[in-house]
C-alpha cells in the first residue's frame, strides 16, 4: 500500500525549501510534485496525461468537492501545494517526512494511503481531516489519528568525586647564638733575684723544663629532637542537596475552525 503526504505552504518558497530538504534526506523528485503560482502544477504543464488540472493530478478523478473547493481557495490564495508519494518499503520513514515537511513551515498536512490509480500511482479515495495547528498525524485503517505527547522526567543521580589536599615537608635553616664559658692558662717567664732556698744550688749540666698551659675551646653537637608532630585523619560525613531544574511536557490544545463559505 502506497502514501500520499500533502502540505499546503504560505509561500512558494517554504514548499521549494521543503523539496529541497526531502531530496537531502532521499526522496527522488520525481516523486514529489509542486503547485505552479497560477493553481497548475509545474510537472503537469510539461505531461500530456496530467490536461486535466492539477488537483485530478495530485489525487485522481475521485476528489470530493469539499476539498476541491478547500484546495482551489487555498491556491488562489497564493498558497503553495507539495504532494510527496511514498511506497511500502520507503527509504525514509513517514513520519520523518512529514517531520521534514512541517518544519519548512506547513499550515496543512494531509496522509492518505490505500487503492492507487494514475501515472504516479496516486489515491483515488478522499483525504482525511487536516490534523489540528497544522502539525503532522498519522491516519490509522481506522480513521484514528495519534498524536504524541512526550514529556520529560527528571533523574538525579550521584557520582564519586574526591580532593587531593597535599601536605609538603621541607628543611630551613636559623641562625642560634649560645654562649659558653672557657678557661685559659697562660704561661709567663720572667727573671728576678735569687732567693734564700736557691742559693749554694751547684751548677747541673744540661735540663729541660716542660711547663703545660690549660685552655678550654667550644666544641659543637648537633642533635635532632621531636619538636612537633602533624596528624592527618579523614573525617566522613552525609548531607542532603537539593536538586531545583525544569522538564519539558507536551501538552494538547484542541479547536474549531470555522466553515468556510
Amino acid at each position: 500500500m502506497q502514501q500520499c503526504l500533502v502540505a499546503v505552504y504560505p509561500s512558494r518558497t517554504g514548499a521549494e525549501q521543503a523539496c529541497v530538504e526531502l531530496q537531502k534526506a532521499g526522496i527522488p523528485r520525481d516523486r514529489m510534485r509542486l503547485s505552479g503560482t497560477d493553481g497548475t502544477s509545474i510537472e503537469a504543464s510539461r505531461d500530456s496525461q496530467s490536461g486535466s488540472g492539477f488537483l485530478d493530478w495530485l489525487f485522481g478523478t475521485d476528489v470530493p468537492d469539499e476539498d476541491r473547493r478547500m484546495y482551489q481557495s487555498r491556491i488562489a490564495d497564493g498558497h503553495t501545494a507539495l504532494s510527496v508519494f511514498i511506497d511500502d518499503s520507503p527509504a525514509l520513514a513517514p513520519s520523518a517526512i512529514e517531520s521534514i515537511m512541517d518544519q519548512c513551515g506547513a499550515t496543512d498536512l494531509h496522509v492518505e494511503g490505500g487503492a492507487t490509480s494514475g501515472p504516479l500511482d496516486m489515491p483515488a479515495q478522499p483525504l482525511p481531516q487536516t490534523s489540528q495547528a497544522g502539525r503532522p498525524s498519522r491516519a490509522t485503517d481506522n480513521d484514528e489519528q495519534v498524536i504524541p505527547l512526550p514529556e520529560e522526567e527528571l533523574k538525579v543521580g550521584k557520582r564519586a568525586t574526591e580532593t587531593v589536599h597535599r601536605i609538603k615537608t621541607y628543611v630551613v635553616e636559623n641562625p642560634v647564638q649560645e654562649d659558653v664559658n672557657l678557661h685559659d692558662e697562660r704561661v709567663t717567664i720572667e727573671k728576678r733575684p735569687a732567693s734564700a732556698a736557691s742559693a749554694g744550688q751547684p751548677i747541673q749540666g744540661e735540663r729541660e723544663y716542660e711547663i703545660r698551659e690549660h685552655h678550654e675551646e667550644p666544641v659543637v653537637e648537633k642533635r635532632t629532637r621531636v619538636g612537633e608532630e602533624v596528624v592527618v585523619r579523614t573525617e566522613s560525613s552525609d548531607r542532603t542537596e537539593h536538586i531545583s531544574d525544569t522538564v519539558r511536557k507536551t501538552k494538547l490544545e484542541t479547536g474549531k475552525d470555522r466553515p468556510r463559505r
